[in-house]
């Protein structure tokens, strides 16, 4: 579940790039979850916060935070911590709302330095 087309896509500061790989990792652990309607919720969501999802991206260290939750999501799924992956998921998603916030204060500027 490591990705190290996410990984290059960091380093490279490409956030567009990273995007798409952050995407194939969500899908990943949908899929992973072996739970159907888990699964079509989740995508669905996805799909709904789409916008706000790549435009956060350019917020100031979120990519390198992102993959850093992301890493620990992996760590604990591996290591068959339940308890721990629960919370990092948890943790991940806590962080997104308190980001929509950032977001928000600088739309204006996000909008014209992204690459639409």
């Amino acid at each position: 579940m490591r990705s190290t087309r996410r990984r290059e896509r960091l380093e490279a500061d490409d956030a567009n790039g990273y995007y798409y790989e952050n995407g194939l990792f969500h899908h990943c652990l949908y899929r992973a979850s072996h739970n159907a309607f888990l699964t079509d919720e989740a995508t669905r969501l996805h799909a709904i916060l789409k916008p706000y999802r790549r435009l956060q991206l350019h917020v100031r260290h979120r990519m390198h935070s992102s993959y850093a939750e992301h890493e620990a999501i992996v760590a604990a799924i591996e290591a068959g911590d339940a308890a721990a992956a629960e919370q990092a998921l948890k943790d991940h998603v806590h962080i997104q709302g308190e980001r929509f916030t950032d977001l928000v204060a600088n739309i204006e500027r996000l909008h014209d330095s992204a690459c639409f």
